[in-house]
Parts: C-alpha cells; structure tokens; sequence
C-alpha cells in the first residue's frame, strides 16, 4: 500500500508579512478558533508570542529532520513567485531548495501562474535552474486552475501535477506526458475554520477511515501537510502529522514521493 505525503512551502518568516495583511488574517482566524475551542487560551498567546520568535513560520529544518528520522520519503513543494499570501524572495527560496536538496528529499515547484504558458514557463525555467533538476512537477498553489492549465504545465514540461483535489481517491491519470495525482487530504480542509474546522479526534477519525479504505481497494493516497504547520503553536495539525506517520509505518503504508512514482509507471 503506497502514502505520498507532501510538503507546500506557503511561508518562511513572519518578517516577509510585515507589509501585507498576513499577520492580521492570522490572528483573526486564531480568535475565532479560540472562540469555538478549537484551540486553548495557551496556544493563543503562545502564537501571538510567536510572532516575534526567530525563524517564527519556518519549521523546515524541524520537518526535514522528523521526515528523515522516520523515513517518510517525502516531496516539498517550493514557490519561485509571489501571490495571494506568499511573499518571500526568490532568495530565500533557493535557500530552502538548497536545504531540501542537500537533505535528500524530492523537490518541485509551488505554481503561481496557473492562466498564461509564459508565466507557467517562467516559473519552471527559474526552478530548474535554481535547483539544477532536469524533471520535477507542481501544485498550484490555492489548488488554482482552469480547462487549460494541465495543458499548459504539459507543454512547460513538467512531468507530473498534483493540484486537483478528490475526496473519492480519484488516481493517477495522463494528461499527454504529464501524470496527473489527485490530491486525497489537506491538513488546511481539516482545521483552518472556514473549511471543516476539526477537533483533533475527528481530523484524526476521518484521516483513518480514508487510509483503510485506500489500503482495502488497494489505492495510492496523497496527503498534504504544510511545514509552517510543524510547530506547537499549532498542536492539532501538529499531532494529526505525527499520528499519521506513526499509524502509517505500523499499518506498512510504503512511503513514495511523487518522482518515483513517475520513475516507476
């Protein structure tokens, strides 16, 4: 039974948001989850605090590090480009492929332009030769796209997508030379209160009843997990993480990234 769990890459500082309404929006939505108890007085105040902490949002070197101890084989997904919340340099990106690359992990791009094959192709020039890959895929970040945008990615030459979203476990499938994965869970769809906004128990319930479904009518799933997430500021998305690699390496789910999917079709 195969589990790809991914990594976006939304955030590396709270300092890239000091001119946009990021901050604002995020503890907007932290009193509302602490008005409906989802999360305790604590860990409202420890967030608020974390604002000012070093490295506050980053928690890549953490992730890296409990992916590699536990040997989740694991892809991240990083943005050479800015929108809708994501505003840190194209700097600090190479910084974090570097990292992620040097640690042995799968890399690919977190798309911005989803609308234009200029803009498409722009951001996977810039990835390739920032990361010096020669094959790599993305997710659009949002999860954006329209009636041409697989197209586009194709002609690009990306090898492989994973923007579209089923809760069906919809499989892989081409659109020309590019493989196309849905994606089955979304660590956001669980928690962030204009979506499901779960309790930990029931993220953790529903997470388990889609992992033995899959592994019944034996079927890839793809999870998603945001690293800025890996943090005690933010305890039900970090234990819901833990949990699921725990109760994957004791359920023998065989960890794959995306590239060695495609590498083995």
């Amino acid at each position: 039974m195969k589990i790809i769990i991914s990594h976006d890459i939304d955030h590396l500082s709270v300092k890239e948001h000091y001119h946009d309404l990021i901050i604002p929006k995020f503890m907007g939505l932290s009193s509302i989850e602490l008005l409906r108890g989802n999360i305790s007085l604590k860990t409202y105040i420890k967030r608020l605090v974390g604002l000012f902490r070093e490295n506050a949002w980053n928690n890549l070197r953490e992730l890296l590090e409990f992916d590699r101890e536990h040997n989740v084989n694991s892809t991240f997904f990083v943005a050479v480009a800015n929108d809708l919340g994501i505003s840190y340099s194209l700097n600090e990106a190479e910084k974090a492929i570097h990292l992620i690359k040097k640690r042995g992990f799968d890399l690919g791009v977190h798309g911005i332009e989803y609308k234009n094959i200029d803009g498409i192709s722009e951001e996977y020039n810039t990835f390739r030769r920032i990361s010096g890959l020669k094959k790599f895929g993305i997710r659009m970040h949002y999860l954006r796209k329209n009636e041409r945008t697989l197209d586009f990615l194709d002609k690009a030459g990306y090898v492989y997508d994973t923007t579209e979203f089923s809760e069906d476990l919809k499989q892989p499938y081409f659109i020309g030379n590019l493989l196309e994965i849905p994606l089955h869970i979304m660590d956001g769809y669980l928690f962030l209160p204009k979506y499901m906004g779960l309790s930990l128990e029931r993220a953790i319930n529903l997470t388990k009843n889609l992992l033995e479904r899959a592994k019944k009518e034996n079927k890839l799933i793809n999870i998603l997990f945001h690293q800025r997430y890996f943090s005690d500021e933010f305890p039900r998305y970090k234990g819901w993480y833990e949990w699921l690699v725990k109760y994957a390496t004791e359920n023998e789910f065989e960890f794959l990234n995306y590239s060695g999917l495609v590498r083995g079709l």
